[in-house]
């Protein structure tokens, strides 16, 4: 259904926006060894590439992430990589989300709501976008209850953060312009 769709530029933007770009791995914000680099105030030192000492190795720093927010089994501590892999990554992982979005999302999306729901698959994963409210609603046709589903995405490691709470506005924005869109043209 909405097999035509690909993730245009304002999407990508609105992906490079709420991710840094980052060229080494770094340890995921929620993860056990991150969580204790913030207690001991050591975690803006780690995004500026400063190394951690072994003894905190011992924690898990899983998923460890870098370029824009890439996670997967190549990544480990002590990796860095050139903005060219980033890209390439980036676009892996975009690809992947799209793939999710075509495959879950059963009625038809504006442009903006598919970028929306494609940034936001981006972040939280198919698998809880496949099982998320949100998406429920979006198949039900309840446009309404989908859009205030995009705040509800604003933790990690069940804590509230900032970032989020800005990503999901602009993704819930950006969604509700395509929403608006579609009533217009109906």
């Amino acid at each position: 259904m909405n097999e035509n769709l690909k993730y245009s530029e304002q999407g990508m933007a609105l992906t490079q926006d709420a991710e840094t770009l980052y060229l080494f791995s770094y340890p995921d914000p929620a993860s056990p060894l991150a969580r204790e680099l913030q207690r001991r105030g050591l975690w803006q030192a780690t995004l500026r590439g400063q190394p951690i000492a072994s003894g905190l190795l011992t924690l898990t720093g899983a998923p460890w992430t870098g370029g824009w927010g890439h996670t997967g089994p190549e990544m480990h501590y002590g990796m860095s990589f050139s903005r060219e892999q980033a890209v390439t990554w980036l676009r892996q992982d975009v690809a992947s989300a799209e793939a999710t979005v075509k495959r879950l999302v059963r009625v038809e999306l504006t442009q903006e709501e598919y970028d929306a729901l494609v940034d936001l698959v981006f972040n939280i994963g198919s698998g809880n976008f496949d099982t998320s409210t949100l998406l429920r609603k979006i198949n039900a046709g309840d446009t309404e209850g989908a859009i205030a589903e995009f705040a509800r995405w604003n933790k990690a490691g069940g804590v509230v953060l900032a970032g989020l709470v800005k990503r999901r506005e602009a993704e819930r924005v950006l969604f509700l312009l395509g929403a608006n869109h579609l009533r217009r043209a109906a």
